[in-house]
């Protein structure tokens, strides 16, 4: 369900608010090539994440590294959000 935070917390990158952090709970990617673009940034689950800003992409943070994506790609990282 877009917008909505489930019971445990997580949420897609895209409807996290900015600074927030978390962690990359999973990943859902529509195939293969999308799949292998963010296991190659290291968006693997359990790595801290903080998303930086929204437009004109999605640009967030993996460790000490930063990330700029499209919507398409944003919408496949799932982070568990830290309270």
């Amino acid at each position: 369900m877009p917008g909505a935070i489930d019971h445990e917390g997580i949420v897609s990158l895209v409807e996290l608010k900015i600074k927030k952090k978390g962690k990359v709970a999973y990943l859902r990617a529509k195939d293969r090539h999308q799949m292998q673009k963010l296991i190659a940034i290291g968006a693997l689950p359990g790595t801290a994440i903080v998303l930086l800003q929204k437009f004109p992409s999605y640009v967030f943070e993996l460790g000490h590294s930063q990330f700029a994506v499209d919507k398409e790609l944003a919408q496949a990282i799932f982070v568990k959000v830290s309270k």
